[in-house]
């Protein structure tokens, strides 16, 4: 008889189904986070200002903005880039009266909304041991903008102060602005102003939510207006809640949101 002691226990594969669960609850709170109708759709009443804790924003005037931007609507369009939607997203729908006294606040006149959510895949998808990819995440509002550059910031100092106080509070998670919001000018993009803002996202260790398996992380939050579209998104790297890290940086994100606002605009 062997008395040969038995080898050492396999090490176990991290549970990839507890990892794709943290990573979806915490992407459907980072929807929110781009979401420019969502400031308007929210409802609680209070605007889309600035407030306590919110952004700074980098001033800036029209002078950027073109005349010929009126007159534009926005869709969701099925692709922006390497991203493609992976919901059906919403099609342009008009505002209760409650809504459009919000969008009004923030500078946008007989407002419609839209939003999509897109998904970019991880170069190990082929692997079904990984979990990864990118989700872009849109939401705008078209209408009648008269003053393009303080529908923007209006909106970038609100992305701590207001968008966090719903969902992504309900999962545990603190969202707050880092720095301030600056002027970009991404390649290809004219005629509208943009900026954007790195969000820090942390687990509330007093909300009991941390299993230890999440990570903190920044994301980059882009926005634009021009003189009938306003629009928001942001780039989260699944993989963030877990591993954290800093994911996509301000350019690309610069980038994807230029794409965004060339295939999502249309002539009204």
């Amino acid at each position: 008889m062997s008395h040969d002691r038995p080898g050492p226990y396999p090490q176990q594969p991290a549970p990839r189904r507890k990892t794709a669960l943290i990573i979806t609850g915490i992407a459907v709170a980072l929807a929110v986070i781009g979401a420019t109708a969502y400031f308007v759709l929210d409802g609680d009443g209070d605007g889309a200002g600035a407030g306590a804790g919110a952004g700074a924003v980098d001033r800036v005037g029209n002078s950027g903005v073109t005349v010929h931007s009126k007159g534009y609507e926005l869709v969701a369009p099925e692709s922006v880039g390497a991203y493609r939607k992976s919901s059906p997203g919403s099609a342009p729908a008009k505002l209760n009266a409650e809504q459009q006294k919000e969008a009004e606040r923030l500078g946008v006149g007989n407002a419609r909304a839209v939003s999509g959510i897109y998904n970019a895949p991880s170069p190990d998808s082929g692997d079904p041991a990984k979990v990864g990819g990118r989700r872009l995440s849109f939401d705008g509002l078209y209408g009648d903008i008269a003053d393009p550059a303080a529908a923007l910031d209006k909106y970038l100092a609100g992305v701590g102060e207001k968008g966090f106080k719903g969902d992504g509070k309900k999962r545990g998670l603190v969202i707050e602005p880092v720095g301030s919001a600056t002027v970009v000018k991404p390649a290809g993009f004219e005629g509208a102003l943009m900026k954007c803002q790195d969000v820090k996202v942390t687990h509330d260790k007093g909300a009991g939510s941390p299993k230890g398996d999440e990570a903190d992380f920044r994301i980059p939050v882009c926005a634009w207006a021009d003189y009938s579209t306003l629009g928001g998104a942001n780039v989260f790297e699944l993989t963030q809640s877990v591993t954290g890290g800093p994911g996509a940086s301000r350019e690309e994100a610069a980038a994807l949101t230029a794409e965004l606002y060339r295939a999502a605009r249309r002539k009204a």
